[in-house]
């Protein structure tokens, strides 16, 4: 057959889409065809997306630049992403997808776990039970350097559980 696979179908719509400033519910329809077509989970397309999308940055000499750039990027696309990163699952499944990107030698030295993976909990992409699941699963994979580079926002998501948990107590 030697047809494109279902990664580079969505990696083109993906890429395409932003590009050429294509509406976010344009491209959800293009991907749900893939998605159906191909029989994948709306996870395995939430992942693609992510990864698509951050692949179309220039690679970026600073990592203030870079940064930045990330956080444009995901702001300016995350009706797209939310729409596919429903469930926690997903949301985990979107960051590790993202390790092998910022693990990636144009990317590893600006360390953009965390501020990719702030941002998509900024932007209400991923949850604060996604982000300390993906900690604890990373760690388990042997990711150590990844989570301690995410050290600070853990930490908060921690203290804010904790929070949340002591409010519960009170009512």
């Amino acid at each position: 057959e030697g047809g494109l696979t279902f990664e580079q179908e969505v990696e083109d719509i993906v890429k395409r889409g932003v590009e050429e400033d294509v509406k976010p519910d344009n491209i959800a329809m293009e991907v749900n065809g893939r998605k159906f077509a191909h029989d994948r989970t709306f996870g395995q397309c939430a992942q693609v997306i992510l990864i698509s999308m951050l692949r179309t940055m220039p690679v970026a000499a600073a990592r203030k630049e870079a940064f930045a750039c990330v956080q444009k990027l995901i702001k300016k696309w995350r009706a797209l992403l939310g729409k596919f990163a429903r469930s926690i699952e997903d949301q985990k499944g979107c960051l590790v997808a993202l390790e092998a990107f910022v693990l990636d030698e144009s990317w590893a030295k600006h360390k953009m776990m965390m501020p990719i993976a702030k941002t998509l909990y900024d932007q209400d992409i991923v949850e604060e039970e996604a982000v300390l699941g993906w900690a604890t699963e990373a760690e388990e994979r042997g990711q150590k350097a990844l989570v301690k580079e995410c050290k600070t926002l853990i930490d908060y998501l921690q203290q804010e559980s904790e929070d949340d948990d002591e409010d519960d107590d009170e009512e």
